[in-house]
């Protein structure tokens, strides 16, 4: 017989198994599981919450009275029609938040104590809680609002956060000056709101202060590197959650002209200097405490990030978890492209600018009278999609005949440039490794330049080795042929030549040209001759092979072990920590799990703050643990689960790459493709199910990288991306320790400990019995 509080806990472990039960699962994403399994729900749900916060991130942008009618009554439908959605006490909590600002504050009341009464540990009570004193001070309720801040004050999870602070500072005021309002905090900037986006593209402000350590800080003193100005605090739970992601992402970049300035919004000093310490971050520190730096950008909220360019310029804010290190990554690689001569661009440039117009290369002695003459018709390059490419007849740099009809049959990039144009320069290593990759596959580029005299161009291209042709356009003819105005700007044509892509600032180069030459080598041999000549320096005898799979795969199994230690795995026990990432930023701890695999079952417990429970799959049922219960799914309610369970063993690397090395089942090269710059080999199987897995495998340490399939669940159906880093060597078997999956959501499981061919317990997968 349950006592009370094991009633009472086991009551709230039920509430919650729905959302840790996803958490859990993620942490078997070591065999590919799923990190949206839909919420074990349809994934109409899903789709029905990103309308719902969809509606919401534009109230944030320009509130709309009619969009909050809009934001109510979506969300009554959805906490109707799914109240055991994993998010639910989000969407209550936007809900109640929409019904206030209507002034329909009763109604806001309820959906605010709904969460707070049936949903008592939930992400969004922290929340709910002060919208609800907030809510019950509007109406004049003071001793009613007393009792919602006391709760959340009180609160054993959430009582020591930035919310419960708030709702202290709530409970010393005098309840007559209460008027439903949040208090606001000393030296607080009188100016209205901004909101951090609203940054984008502005240079950043700078400022004069004496860091930590004692010495001078100001962004300019960091112009030409890419800067993080992190504004955070000890006391700011989801600050301290970020903070193993922001020190992995300094410590990766930190070489790399990268630099992060931490803000901190703490009371005192010494809490920081001892976390600081502590924690071993490296990077620099400047303590607030008159709200100086905060005021200046306007800062309503923490944690809050900007990231800046090396011209200064904020190019990303309110960045975190994965989407961090995925923007610095891409800022870093941009800055680095640069060459050290290029001058800053100015205000009026935009930060985004990648194009100058070409107007600017008009000679000095041209008089406006010419100028006028001169000047090209503006043209969107974009109107030139799908039309007939102009030709011309032209002499190269090398005093050969140049034409487009001469290179009909190949894909051809034509490129306008010039040596001085800075974006130009930026783009020139994309455009040389594009050129030495496709240049053997019926691929050319014709550069046309717009430099003011030939010396500086031939110089460069000789210092350079541009292979390529190019020609000097000196009298502007074929400018004027294609309107161009501004340079970068480029023109993809195909063998036909049609224009297919065409733009002012440039595009993806890569990912154009292998897409076309792809589409281009795959026309059938007897489609209609047109005349090809490969480029001067072509290499002779040169083929467009497909790789061999059976090489790819044996360099993965050697990569990965070696055959003879992947077979020897006869079950894997994992340790791990898993977290959730939202849409707005935050970073929820999903808990800790153990797992027991083996190729024909497993068993996985997880712990959540005082809640434990689990799942087993014995090779044919299904089980749920939650707290002392142990529930069989019925067979025609399990069926899709299991489905899906054999199919996550099937995905185990240490056993499907000697699957597919023994050649037992069917596997198709479909292509080459990047993951995190990482060039892959995509490998095509079928899994157990039927349904279709591509298997990605790095070019350069033969590792699987990544896993894309579709999963079917509980009536839905959605696609998931797995991602696998941080291999560790464990018994001579190489194991990805960090594991991330992306399928609507964005979740991350830390591997802390895995042993191999361990002893256990058979009971373990019997919990009937």
């Amino acid at each position: 017989m349950f006592s009370r509080n094991e009633i009472n806990s086991k009551q709230t472990g039920s509430r919650i198994f729905h959302r840790i039960r996803i958490g859990m699962l993620t942490s078997l994403v070591l065999i590919g599981f799923c990190a949206s399994l839909a919420g074990a729900y349809s994934v109409k749900p899903a789709d029905k919450y990103k309308e719902i916060k969809a509606i919401y991130k534009d109230l944030r942008q320009q509130p709309k009275s009619e969009d909050l009618e809009k934001l109510v009554e979506k969300s009554r439908g959805f906490v109707a029609a799914h109240p055991e959605y994993k998010r639910v006490d989000e969407v209550y909590y936007l809900l109640g938040d929409a019904l206030v600002k209507l002034k329909h504050v009763e109604e806001g009341i309820k959906a605010f104590e709904k969460v707070v009464k049936d949903l008592p540990e939930a992400r969004y009570v922290e929340r709910c809680l002060l919208e609800l004193g907030l809510a019950y001070d509007k109406l004049g309720r003071h001793d009613e609002a007393d009792v919602a801040y006391q709760r959340l004050v009180d609160h054993p999870k959430y009582g020591e956060r930035s919310q419960a602070k708030l709702a202290k500072q709530l409970l010393e005021q005098d309840k007559a000056e209460r008027k439903g309002e949040l208090p606001k905090p000393p030296g607080a900037s009188s100016m209205p709101m901004v909101q951090p986006s609203e940054w984008i593209g502005k240079p950043a402000l700078d400022f004069q202060v004496t860091d930590l350590k004692g010495e001078a800080l100001s962004i300019e003193k960091y112009r030409g590197q890419v800067v993080l100005l992190d504004f955070w605090a000890t006391w700011c739970g989801p600050c301290i959650r970020e903070i193993p992601n922001v020190k992995k992402t300094y410590e990766k970049y930190k070489d790399q002209k990268f630099q992060i300035i931490g803000i901190s919004l703490d009371r005192s000093k010494e809490p920081l200097e001892t976390y600081i310490e502590k924690e071993e971050l490296a990077w620099i520190h400047y303590w607030d405490n008159t709200s100086k730096i905060t005021n200046l950008y306007k800062v309503q909220g923490i944690p809050s990030t900007f990231l800046i360019d090396g011209e200064g310029v904020i190019r990303k804010t309110n960045l975190r978890g994965y989407r961090l290190e995925t923007a610095v990554a891409e800022l870093v690689e941009e800055n680095l492209a640069k060459p050290t001569d290029t001058p800053a661009k100015t205000l009026e440039d935009g930060s985004r600018s990648q194009s100058i117009p070409a107007t600017k290369i008009l000679k000095p002695e041209t008089t406006p009278e010419k100028e006028e003459v001169q000047k090209p018709l503006r043209t969107d390059p974009s109107e030139w999609i799908g039309k007939l490419a102009p030709d011309f007849q032209v002499t190269d740099l090398k005093g050969e005949t140049l034409s487009l009809e001469k290179y009909r049959g190949q894909v051809v990039l034509l490129d306008f440039w010039a040596t001085w144009c800075g974006p130009c320069i930026t783009e020139m290593p994309k455009i040389k490794k594009t050129y030495e990759k496709y240049r053997d596959q019926q691929f050319q580029i014709i550069g046309i330049s717009l430099d003011r005299s030939k010396e500086p161009l031939e110089t460069y291209i000789e210092e350079e080795k541009l292979a390529w042709i190019h020609y000097w356009d000196q009298s502007r003819e074929i400018r004027t042929l294609y309107g161009v105005w501004g340079i970068p700007s480029a023109f993809l044509i195909d063998g036909d030549g049609i224009i297919r892509k065409a733009s002012l600032g440039g595009f993806d180069v890569e990912t154009a040209v292998a897409e076309l030459v792809k589409e281009h080598l795959e026309k059938p041999a007897d489609a209609p001759d047109t005349p090809v000549t490969t480029s001067p320096d072509a290499s002779e005898g040169a083929q467009n092979t497909v790789p061999n799979v059976k090489e790819i795969i044996d360099a993965a199994v050697a990569a990965h072990g070696g055959l003879e230690n992947l077979q020897a795995v006869k079950n894997i026990v994992t340790e791990s920590h898993s977290f959730e990432h939202f849409p707005d930023g935050d970073v929820q701890d999903e808990g800790r799990t153990k797992t027991y695999f083996y190729a024909d079952k497993f068993r996985s417990d997880w712990q959540a703050d005082s809640h434990m429970g689990g799942l087993v799959f014995d090779g044919n049922s299904f089980f749920q643990l939650v707290g002392r219960e142990v529930k069989l799914l019925p067979p025609e309610a399990a069926a899709s689960y299991i489905t899906f369970f054999k199919d996550s063993l099937f995905r185990e690397p240490i056993w499907l790459l000697p699957v597919l090395s023994k050649g037992d089942i069917p596997v198709q090269y479909v292509g080459a493709e990047k993951v995190n710059d990482i060039p892959t080999s995509v490998l095509l199987v079928t899994q157990p199910s039927g349904k279709a897995l591509k298997v990605f495998i790095s070019d350069v340490t033969h590792y699987i990288v990544q896993f894309s399939y579709d999963i079917e669940i509980g009536g839905g159906v959605g696609n998931v991306v797995a991602f696998f880093d941080d291999y560790r060597d464990v018994n001579g078997v190489k194991i990805a320790h960090h594991r991330a999956t992306k399928g609507g959501e964005y979740r991350q499981i830390l591997i802390t400990d895995i042993a191999l061919n361990a002893e256990v317990d058979e009971s373990l997968f019997h919990p009937g019995e």
